[in-house]
C-alpha cells in the first residue's frame, strides 16, 4: 500500500525505498541508508538530495558527517496538497494549451480518422475512445442506434459489463442517450425510439444486438458484437452530419 502511494506521487522505486527506509530507521548517514535499501552509496546519495530537494527529506550534520532523516511524516501531505494545487491549475490551463498544441500540427494530419478494433480487448478500448471524444468534444449527448432481431440474440458477461460501465460513466457525466432499436424476426423490421426510463434498464439490450450505431459529435462508431467482435471509428464532420440528419428521421418515425 505505502509503495503503491508513493509510486502515484511520482516517486521511482530507488525513491520508494529509501524513503520507507527512512520512516524505518530515522536519522542516518547515506552509508548505511543505501546498505539497508540495497543501493549502492552514490546512487542513494543522488536520490536522498532528490528527496531533500522537494521537501520531505531534512539533510542533518552529525559530527561532520552529513545524515539524512524525515522530520515528519507531515511534509508528505504538504507535498500531496502542492500538487493537487498545482494539477488544478494546469486543468484549468488545458483548453489554452490543447489549443496551442494544435497549432503546432502541419498541414499533413497524422491523427487517423479511421480506426478499426477487433476482439473483446478491441471492443473495451473503442468503448474507452467513445468516454474521451465525449469529453474532447463535450458533447452532452450520445445518439445510438441498436439492433435486436430474434437471430442477434446473445450472451456475454463481460461484453455486458464493458457496456454497463459505459453507459455509468454517461450517467455521471450528465450525458443523456438518445437510443434507438430495430427489431424483427431474422431481420430489423420495426423501429422504435427508448424513452428516458428505458435507457437504464436497456442497456443489456447493446450486447444482444449483433450491430450498433454510436453517434458521437463529429464521430461515428460502429460496434459488431456477433461472431468476430469488431468496431469501426469514423472521424468525419460530413459523415457525421448524415448520420445526425437519419437519427432525426428516426426520432420523427419512432414518435
Amino acid at each position: 500500500m505505502l509503495k503503491e502511494y508513493l509510486s502515484t506521487l511520482g516517486f521511482n522505486d530507488k525513491e520508494t525505498a529509501l524513503y520507507m527506509v527512512l520512516a524505518e530507521i530515522g536519522v542516518q548517514p547515506a552509508s548505511v541508508i543505501a546498505r539497508r535499501s540495497n543501493l549502492d552509496r552514490v546512487t542513494a546519495y543522488k536520490h536522498l538530495k532528490k528527496l531533500a530537494e522537494k521537501g520531505l527529506v531534512k539533510v542533518y550534520s552529525r559530527n561532520g558527517i552529513q545524515c539524512f532523516g524525515i522530520e515528519s511524516f507531515e511534509a508528505l501531505e504538504s507535498y500531496v496538497g502542492e500538487h493537487v494545487q498545482s494539477y488544478s491549475d494546469l486543468q484549468k490551463r488545458f483548453p489554452i494549451i490543447a489549443n496551442a498544441l494544435r497549432s503546432l500540427r502541419g498541414s499533413e494530419d497524422a491523427v487517423p480518422r479511421l480506426q478499426i478494433f477487433e476482439g473483446t480487448a478491441g471492443i473495451k478500448a473503442l468503448f474507452r475512445d467513445m468516454l474521451h471524444t465525449v469529453k474532447q468534444e463535450n458533447v452532452r449527448q450520445v445518439r445510438l442506434l441498436s439492433s435486436n432481431t430474434f437471430e442477434e440474440w446473445l450472451s456475454d458477461a463481460a461484453m455486458q459489463r464493458i457496456v454497463d460501465g459505459f453507459f455509468t460513466d454517461l450517467r455521471e457525466q450528465k450525458v443523456s442517450v438518445e437510443l434507438f432499436e430495430v427489431t424483427g424476426g431474422l431481420v430489423p423490421e420495426r423501429l422504435r425510439k427508448l424513452s428516458g426510463k428505458d435507457i437504464s434498464a436497456s442497456s443489456s439490450l447493446v450486447t444482444h444486438g449483433s450491430t450498433n450505431i454510436f453517434l458521437i459529435g463529429h464521430t461515428v462508431y460502429l460496434a459488431c458484437y456477433k461472431g468476430t467482435q469488431i468496431g469501426l471509428k469514423m472521424t468525419q464532420a460530413e459523415l457525421s452530419q448524415i448520420f445526425h440528419f437519419l437519427f432525426d428521421l428516426a426520432g420523427k418515425m419512432g414518435e
